[in-house]
C-alpha cells in the first residue's frame, strides 16, 4: 500500500469520537501558541538568537522526555527512524516558523503577526486543494473567513500601520511554513508527528547558537523562556 493510500485509509477510518478528539487537541494547541507574544515580551534579553536558542532547548527537552514517558527509549528511537522525508519537512518547516517568529517580533508588533497568522487556515485549504485536489466544503471556507476577520478586529487597535519588510515578511513566512507543515502532516496522518517537531526544535536551536552573541541570562529571564519553550512550544506542538 502507498503512502497516499494508507493515508487515505486512517484518514477514513477516524470515528466521531476521534475526530471530536483530534479537534479538542487543535483548540488546546491554538491555546498554548496564543501565549507566546505575551511570554516574549516579559523577556528582557537583547539578542533574539539567545531567546531562540533557549525556547528551543527547553521545547525539545519537554518533547523527548514525552516521547519517552510515552514509548519508551526503543519507541522513540522507533519513531524517529520512521518518520521518514514527511517528518523531516514537517521539521524543516517548524523550525523556519518557530525562529522566524522570535526574530519577527524586533521588527514588528505582536498584532501584525496574529493577523498575518489567522491566514494559516486559508493557505493550508488551498495548499490542500491545489496540491492534492483535497475538497474544502463551503462551511469550511466561511470558518476561515470568520476566524480571518475576527482576529482583525481583535487586533485593530493595535496595529500601527507601519510596513516592516522584514517583520512582516517574517510574518508571512510563519503563516507560509504552518501551511506547509499541516498539509503535509495531514496527508500523511499515519506518520507521528511529535519527533519531526523535537527536531524542527533542535535544529532552530542549533542554528540559534551559531548567530546568538551570548547565552547567559537572568533567573528571571530563563524563568519565561522555560514556559516560552516547554508551555508555549512543546506542549503547543505535543497537541
Amino acid at each position: 500500500m502507498t503512502d497516499t493510500a494508507s493515508s487515505r485509509v486512517a484518514l477514513a477510518a477516524v470515528s466521531p469520537r476521534e475526530e471530536r478528539i483530534g479537534m479538542l487537541l487543535v483548540f488546546l494547541s491554538a491555546l498554548m501558541w496564543s501565549f507566546g507574544g505575551t511570554i516574549a515580551r516579559f523577556i528582557h534579553v537583547g539578542d533574539s538568537w539567545t531567546v531562540v536558542f533557549w525556547r528551543s532547548i527547553w521545547a525539545v527537552g519537554f518533547l523527548v522526555a514525552f516521547m519517552l514517558w510515552r514509548d519508551g527509549w526503543r519507541g522513540t528511537w522507533r519513531l524517529f527512524r520512521d518518520m521518514g522525508l514527511p517528518g523531516l519537512g514537517v521539521a524543516l518547516c517548524f523550525a523556519t516558523a518557530s525562529t522566524s517568529f522570535i526574530v519577527a517580533l524586533a521588527y514588528t508588533t505582536v498584532a501584525n503577526i496574529l493577523l498575518m497568522q489567522a491566514g494559516v487556515p486559508l493557505l493550508a485549504a488551498m495548499l490542500a486543494w491545489v496540491l492534492f485536489r483535497e475538497r474544502v466544503t463551503p462551511g469550511t471556507w466561511v470558518a476561515i473567513a470568520a476566524v480571518i476577520t475576527g482576529v482583525a478586529i481583535m487586533v485593530s487597535e493595535s496595529l500601527d500601520g507601519a510596513v516592516s519588510p522584514i517583520g512582516d515578511g517574517l510574518a508571512l513566512l510563519i503563516a507560509v511554513m504552518l501551511s506547509f507543515a499541516t498539509v503535509i502532516t495531514r496527508r500523511f496522518a499515519h506518520v507521528r508527528m511529535v519527533p519531526a517537531t523535537c527536531l524542527g526544535a533542535l535544529l532552530a536551536g542549533a542554528f540559534a547558537a551559531s548567530q546568538a552573541t551570548e547565552f547567559t541570562v537572568s533567573g528571571r529571564d530563563m524563568g519565561f523562556l522555560f514556559a516560552f519553550g516547554v508551555i508555549n512550544l512543546g506542549v503547543g506542538l505535543a497537541f
